[in-house]
């Protein structure tokens, strides 16, 4: 088997525009994800040595192994990872993850970084990969490349993730407004836009809605979306949700949609990491970074500061930056909106309530 890491790298690593022949999403899909069996001693040695934590792990607990609705007590996870550490089981799947892709996704908010234990995972994992015995799923996963494929995007595309193209209506109609009042259909040059953390793309695909609906042709906006996770460019450009028929589905007519309109050629992704020094030279007119600034992976003030001024750097004269989330009471509290419009405010721009968010916008 060749070396993943030696295979040329996926265009979802460059720029990439919207896929929507299968069989080119097929060959793209071969670079990304090593397919078939994975064959690797090391892989090898850390199933088995999880296989025999699992059976004296099955052999001692007093409670019996994870089911559907067990309830769990912090001396069942404390037993559990004491026998059947997580950590261990961690390495053991960034191993399979380093064979199965030529890049690295940040395991940050994966049910394997996040949970407490392995019963707890367990928990937090799709269905069809609740396997009580850590050894036995990894197992799985390196024989059969297609259900490791699935496994993957169900890791790093999660439903809980999954959002629909119109997720911030009122911010959406705060933004047609805007647009009306300021920015001309006829200018001079297309209006520049960037979804900045896109995700899969529901929001970029609907933010492309959102301007045909406002009366823009094709040729007078693009829209760049940018995500840190390959996997995520991976799936919105392609439309690609294995472990998500449904959601599959929907992307495939709203981006048929936005064929018959010919904007969705006006629609190109990109990987991007928003902490980055210099994240992209380009200027946008329009910049929306939704569902990230203040929650769980972006809420320190230093790293706000830090990724404000970096968008801040990046929106042209007379554009606007819009942010916007669901976040439960508890990141409010942690990060509170007030916190945003005073960064954003500190980097010059007026600030106002834009529906479920906050928008700054900068002078002409």
């Amino acid at each position: 088997m060749e070396n993943p890491h030696l295979l040329p790298l996926p265009p979802t690593l460059g720029e990439i525009r919207p896929v929507t022949d299968p069989h080119e999403t097929e060959r793209h899909l071969c670079r990304l994800v090593v397919p078939g069996s994975l064959a690797d001693h090391d892989l090898q040695r850390r199933i088995a040595r999880l296989r025999e934590r699992f059976r004296v792990y099955a052999g001692t607990i007093p409670f019996g192994l994870w089911g559907e609705g067990l309830a769990l007590t912090q001396e069942m996870r404390a037993t559990t990872d004491l026998l059947l550490p997580l950590e261990e089981v961690r390495r053991a799947f960034r191993r399979l993850i380093r064979l199965s892709l030529p890049v690295a996704p940040s395991l940050d908010g994966t049910p394997l970084q996040r949970a407490a234990s392995w019963l707890d995972c367990l928990e937090r994992l799709e269905p069809p990969f609740r396997e009580r015995d850590p050894a036995r799923l990894l197992e799985l996963l390196a024989a059969d490349g297609e259900l490791r494929t699935r496994f993957l995007f169900a890791l790093f595309v999660p439903r809980r993730h999954g959002a629909n193209a119109n997720r911030y209506p009122d911010q959406g109609r705060f933004l047609h407004r805007w647009l009306e009042a300021n920015v001309g259909k006829g200018r001079g040059r297309p209006l520049r836009c960037l979804d900045a953390a896109c995700g899969a793309g529901e929001g970029t695909y609907g933010l492309a809605r959102l301007l045909v609906e406002a009366g823009f042709a094709p040729d007078g906006f693009s829209i760049v979306g940018a995500s840190r996770d390959p996997l995520e460019i991976f799936a919105a450009a392609h439309g690609f949700f294995p472990h998500d028929p449904a959601r599959q589905e929907a992307f495939r007519h709203l981006r048929e949609e936005l064929r018959m309109a010919g904007a969705l050629e006006r629609i190109r992704f990109t990987t991007e990491d928003l902490t980055a020094q210099s994240a992209g030279a380009d200027r946008f007119d329009v910049i929306i970074c939704n569902g990230i600034l203040g929650g769980p992976f972006m809420h320190g003030r230093q790293t706000l500061e830090r990724v404000v001024a970096g968008l801040v750097d990046r929106l042209a004269a007379g554009g606007i930056i819009l942010a916007a989330d669901r976040f439960h009471g508890g990141w409010k509290r942690v990060a509170p909106p007030e916190l945003l419009g005073e960064i954003l405010a500190g980097r010059g721009l007026s600030v106002v309530e834009a529906g479920e968010g906050r928008a700054g916008i900068r002078g002409g």
